[in-house]
């Protein structure tokens, strides 16, 4: 990789994280409008990214942040407030900057910026109430301001240097002269034309956004539009460039250096005892230790690999307050447990599905103003994203407030479009009809829209989530609101399993859900609506038999019984043995196997033997298919 490259790596990394937290900051300011610390973190974002696109010449990158950063210098300066209007256009405007870093990274020439989302970025700085009757002479006090300022800074004897003199600096190394004008600050480190003067450089400023105030509505509304639909389309045009690279704290990687150094020691002392022929129980000692250091070692490389959960959250807020604006309602956002550490994979990988849920939150569950006043709540609905490690996994819920699911609603609907059968689905409990939302096809929407009504979008959440070897589950409450709890695994690199065998094979049960191990005594089990089941703690549980593969064995020996929890139900997976808890690698299934039901992913066994990690989900629903077709009549 050259060095130019490597430069431009380095500026998709910084830059990259810098805009992801952007939105979030926006919307943030939104409700915090005098926030001079968090006007001067989006300003210093903005002067950064132009910086780093100015060094490598990227000019309507360098143009785009510019107008923004020119908007957020009034903003900072107090000569304008923010409104809806203003947040509008500046996330727009950061919806602009993602895609431009996206076609960066993709090596593709940059387009220039849209004319109508710069003039109305410039038209902001003529719009505030403060500004609009002002004249030439208050933009000469502030132009007369700005260098006086300056001049006094150097006067007491310290190494300090002001904001405004580095935000000068930046701007002379690679930020003037980029777009098409310069900074704010740039005149006072800069000398000026010849034959000009403070005043005449006012003047010019105060009749330009003058002109383009009169063109500010028609420049407005498209620049607001965009706003909305460029998140409301599952964050396709808004995602950030995906990430080669992780940012490891020097910490963990001294860890690491300590470990593999241990590593080494214990390595010198097993050769050595083989070149002379030890016998066995001087062995022990230093293979204890390198189990040891070896599970230290995979901890730490665990470690190196995760990070918080709040940057994939951080998106969020900008989302739903763009489709919240798209649809004439206002919501509140509120992040839970954004430092929870998630693998990287995993991250990236949770970002669409959550993108679905925000989505289907603030469109079906968020209520319109009028109506919320109605019902006693606040206009503004709210929406809470929180992440929670439990164990091996993470835990994450998106709740609302809003109107909540008609369980009895989704039923008749699922009944109508032939997703269930009438007899299957009067049989059902309200929990369950809340779950057939996940069903291909099902929609509630009676009139197709941008947004939803197509039968798509909460199907693909539960196949993105089974797929990570995850679980999706739906509580809901008619006029209080719902809650979508979502539950993935802590890494996709390594399991903590259930070893078991049945009918002589070897197989992987993942640990987390993993409830209760009893003996299963012959004849303990009974038939009950075509399912096997058995009598426990008072409790009647459901079996489903994997000794052999997914049938009830004719013999009468004693099997053991794993309990796990599937959804909101309990059930007992009857095997042969229980061999012990295993931490084990997960390694990807060949293309002969990939999408058996029941099976997600494979491991290989100390002994050079492959087994089969099961799912417990897909087990219950290769189950529920095989006596679904017992039921079925037989004509012959």
């Amino acid at each position: 990789m050259s060095s130019d490259d490597d430069i431009r790596a380095d500026f998709l990394v910084e830059a990259g994280e810098l805009v992801q937290t952007l939105g979030a900051q926006l919307v943030e300011l939104e409700s915090r409008p005098q926030d001079q610390a968090l006007l001067n973190a989006i300003f210093r974002a903005f002067h950064t990214v132009k910086g780093g696109a100015g060094f490598l010449e990227l000019h309507p990158l360098v143009e785009l942040c510019h107008a923004a950063e020119d908007v957020f210098n009034a903003l900072r300066s107090g000569k304008r407030g923010v409104d809806p209007v203003l947040m509008d256009v500046v996330l727009a405007a950061v919806d602009a900057v993602q895609t431009m870093m996206q076609s960066v990274a993709a090596g593709t020439p940059l387009a220039p910026a849209d004319p109508a989302l710069l003039q109305s970025l410039r038209a902001l700085l003529s719009s505030a109430p403060e500004a609009a009757p002002a004249t030439a002479p208050a933009p000469k006090k502030k132009a007369a301001a700005k260098p006086k300022k300056k001049a006094s800074a150097p006067a007491p004897a310290s190494d300090t240097i002001t904001e405004e003199e580095f935000e000068a600096l930046l701007d002379q190394l690679h930020g003037s002269g980029k777009g098409p004008a310069a900074p704010q600050l740039a005149p006072a480190a800069s000398a000026p034309p010849p034959g000009s003067s403070p005043k005449p450089a006012s003047a010019s400023t105060s009749v330009k956004p003058q002109c383009e105030h009169k063109a500010r509505p028609d420049a407005q509304t498209p620049s607001a539009v965009a706003a909305a639909q460029s998140l409301t389309h599952a964050g396709e045009g808004s995602k950030p460039p995906a990430e080669t690279t992780v940012r490891v704290d020097t910490a963990r990687l001294d860890a690491l250096m300590n470990l593999v150094g241990e590593l080494v020691l214990v390595r010198n002392r097993l050769k050595d005892l083989r070149a002379r022929q030890a016998d066995a129980a001087q062995f022990a000692r230093p293979v204890a230790e390198l189990d040891l250091i070896t599970r230290g070692l995979q901890n730490a490389v665990m470690q190196v690999r995760m990070q918080p959960v709040g940057k994939v959250f951080a998106r969020f807020p900008k989302i739903a307050r763009d489709v919240a604006r798209s649809l004439g309602k206002q919501v509140e956002v509120e992040l839970v447990g954004e430092d929870t550490d998630l693998d990287k994979n995993l991250v990236e990988a949770l970002a669409d599905p959550l993108v679905h849920m925000v989505r289907n939150s603030v469109d079906h569950g968020i209520e319109l103003p009028e109506e919320r006043l109605r019902r006693g709540k606040p206009v503004a609905g709210h929406l809470t994203l929180s992440a929670q490690q439990q164990g091996d996994s993470i835990a994450i819920t998106v709740r609302d407030d809003g109107a909540g699911i008609d369980a009895e609603r989704v039923r008749a609907k699922a009944v109508e479009n032939g997703l269930v059968d009438a007899v299957q689905a009067a049989q059902m409990s309200t929990d369950e009809c809340l779950q057939l939302v996940f069903l291909p096809g099902f929609s509630t929407k009676e009139q197709v829209s941008d947004l939803s009504g197509r039968g798509v979008g909460m199907d693909v959440v539960m196949s993105r989530i089974r797929a990570l070897g995850g679980s999706v589950r739906i509580e809901s409450q008619l006029g209080v609101g719902s809650t979508v709890h979502i539950r993935v695994p802590l890494t996709l690199a390594i399991l903590s399993a259930l070893m078991v065998s049945a009918n002589g094979r070897r197989y992987a049960l993942p640990l987390a859900p993993v409830l209760d191990v009893f003996a299963l005594e012959p004849g303990a089990a009974e038939t009950l609506d075509r399912w096997d089941v058995v009598l426990t703690r008072c409790d009647t549980l459901r079996l489903v038999w994997l000794d052999p593969w997914l049938a009830r064995p004719a013999d009468d020996r004693c099997r053991h019984v794993v309990v796990a929890q599937v959804g909101d139900e309990r059930f007992g997976f009857v095997v042969g043995e229980v061999r012990g808890r295993e931490e084990i690698v997960i390694k990807p299934l060949g293309p002969s196997l990939r999408g058996t039901p029941g099976i997600s992913s494979a491991t290989v066994l100390p002994d050079g033997h492959v087994a089969l990690i099961l799912d417990f989900a897909g087990l219950v629903e290769a189950w529920r298919h095989r006596l679904a077709r017992q039921r079925e009549p037989v004509h012959g």
